[in-house]
């Protein structure tokens, strides 16, 4: 019997009950949020059912159910005007809060951005009120709305953070590969700052190349420390493990890469199988430099220009004398060491400068006889060029997204020019040496580029030394950049039957030749080339350099400087990541989560 009793009950939902049209007419009643709504009363009716709708108007409006059809056609479209009216009122005012809150994430983002203080969203909001006081006053209520006090800027800022931090863990769930970049240096406070930059790559050859974190250090900063901070980082951060880690860039520094203690052998043997590991090739290619032993000539230059310019008074007669001599350049520039381009700059502005410094020093207390000394001015010049020549690669091998294979080629590309130059000043011949040939007798070239062949020489040992990659990985990278200049027998074995069916293909020798590589390695079939397109993956995965770090270490010291210096690691970090990061804040998302709030 209970079976019976159970299966006679009925439910509404089962019943899939309609609103008629005509019973707005007839009863003065409509939908409205999937609800039936009187619309003289505004009560709602649970069921979409004639006799429920007619009950109601008869028994609750008894004057207008007395109204003759015509009558009751004219108050019902009255009555539905109205309560669109009312609707869009209040749909006006929320979808007007949501702009304005959105307007105040936008601008909270570039002052993040700008590396500019908190407190500018007031600033920039008095700035808005003058000109739409002038422009559209009957505006200037919205604007007055725009939240952009102090503590606003730092929550919306905060949010984005967060923000971009789930938007890359998601990003990251979809990697196939992806490698680390890690640098450390001190901020302001004489805190050690970590930085752990991921770059990763999806099934679509899709890059992203992010900060994970900045990890703020109290205690020592040895490989011990670093690498639990990176462990944590990793885990807490973005929730993955180090399966598909394929390399790991550092600055070279003994923390980083010692061959006990180092952070990367430390986090080999918490994965429990080897990394490859990668020394900055921009430090590298500065350490290269150091070799050239031309100190006589720069410890004179550096003297000279922070005699010039460490004195106000004389600075400015400096300045004075070089406008009143029509010179080339307006100014000397000081040097600093660890600047990478700095040494070049300094001394093209120098020789570009020399004789108005000679004649502005002549009468002066300090004298500095290397200005006439022949010798010293040719060294001076040569130093001059070929600091010009390591700067332009230095250049070639900055700058984010850079390809590791790409950089290669740039070093391979240098060592060739430097035998090019040992062969030619061997010859006495300073082509490619402007400053040289434009500054030193002709019958002096021979004698003198036996001299600078023989520090060519020392610099291309130098290169040698530290930038000569491996058989191995001079085929692999060769093979991911031009797969069909490669000899078949010469790659792994994995990889030869997929080489050689690539070669004998002329769709796809054509598709190389007229598409970028990303778009050449996602036209290739995923199960005949597989192993192929797996060792380009890994290999687009890999940082060449630690860049991106030294980048974000200059953003760090322009946000926390002595006019912030109390600006805290966690307000840090959101900033650093909004500064670096190449995805778009989810405003949308963020508008929704939030309610405008006005400032005051």
């Amino acid at each position: 019997m209970a079976t019976m009793s159970e299966k006679k009950k009925r439910k509404i939902e089962s019943e899939h009950r309609v609103f008629n049209t005509e019973w707005t007419n007839k009863y003065l009643c409509t939908v409205s949020k999937d609800k039936i709504l009187c619309l003289v009363c505004r009560e709602t009716l649970a069921v979409p059912k004639e006799y429920n709708l007619r009950r109601h108007f008869e028994t609750k409006h008894p004057n207008l159910a007395k109204l003759n059809p015509n009558e009751k056609i004219i108050k019902a479209a009255s009555l539905v005007k109205n309560l669109s009216g009312e609707q869009q009122i209040f749909k006006k005012v929320s979808t007007e809060n949501d702009t304005v809150t959105k307007v105040s994430f936008q601008i909270s983002k570039e002052i993040a951005a700008a590396g500019k203080c908190f407190t500018e969203g007031e600033f920039l909001k008095k700035c808005m009120l003058i000109a739409v006081s002038e422009l559209c006053p009957e505006k200037r209520g919205i604007f007055e709305n725009v939240s952009l006090s102090r503590m606003t800027v730092q929550r919306r800022i905060a949010d984005i953070s967060t923000n971009l931090s789930d938007q890359l863990k998601q990003r990251v769930s979809e990697f196939c590969f992806y490698s680390l970049a890690m640098d450390e240096s001190t901020d302001l406070k004489d805190t050690a700052q970590l930085l752990i930059f991921i770059r990763g790559i999806d099934k679509n050859f899709e890059i992203t190349e992010e900060l994970v974190g900045m990890c703020s250090m109290m205690g020592r900063t040895t490989g011990k420390e670093i690498s639990s901070e990176v462990i944590k980082c990793m885990n807490d951060k973005l929730g993955v493990d180090f399966t598909n880690l394929v390399a790991i860039c550092t600055d070279g520094a003994p923390a980083m890469c010692g061959k006990n203690v180092g952070a990367v052998t430390l986090l080999e043997e918490f994965i429990g199988r080897q990394i490859t590991k990668h020394h900055c090739i921009i430090h590298q290619q500065v350490l290269c430099s150091k070799v050239l032993k031309f100190e006589h000539v720069m410890s004179v230059v550096v003297s000279i220009v922070n005699l010039i310019r460490s004195r106000g008074l004389k600075h400015r007669t400096f300045r004075a004398f070089l406008e009143g001599e029509d010179a080339e350049c307006s100014d000397l520039i000081y040097h600093t060491e660890v600047r990478w381009l700095s040494r070049g700059r300094v001394l093209q502005r120098f020789v570009a400068l020399k004789e108005e410094i000679a004649k502005f020093l002549e009468n002066g207390p300090i004298k500095f006889p290397e200005l006439e000394n022949e010798s010293w001015n040719q060294d001076l010049f040569f130093f001059c060029d070929i600091t010009a020549h390591l700067n332009d690669l230095n250049i070639q091998l900055q700058g984010k997204n850079q390809l590791i294979f790409q950089m290669c080629a740039a070093v391979k590309a240098f060592k060739m020019k430097l035998k090019l130059f040992r062969n030619q000043l061997s010859k006495g011949e300073m082509c490619h040496f402007p400053t040289c040939a434009q500054r030193i007798p002709q019958n002096k070239h021979a004698e003198l580029g036996e001299k600078y062949a023989k520090h060519i020489n020392l610099l291309i040992e130098e290169f040698d030394r530290r930038l000569t990659l491996s058989k191995d990985d001079d085929i692999q990278l060769k093979l991911i950049e031009d797969p069909f200049s490669v000899d078949p027998e010469e790659v792994t074995q994995d990889l030869q039957l997929e080489v050689i069916e690539l070669q004998c293909s002329a769709v796809y020798r054509n598709k190389h030749r007229e598409s970028s590589l990303w778009d050449f390695y996602k036209s290739l079939d995923d199960e005949k080339y597989k192993n192929l397109i797996e060792v380009a993956l890994k290999t687009f995965s890999i940082f060449g350099s630690t860049y991106i770090c030294e980048q974000t270490f200059s953003i760090m010291n322009m946000n926390k400087n002595k006019q912030r210096s109390s600006l805290t690691d966690d307000h840090l970090e959101d900033i650093m990541k909004i500064s670096t990061s190449n995805m778009t804040p989810e405003y949308d998302k963020l508008v929704a989560e939030k309610r405008c709030n006005i400032s005051h």
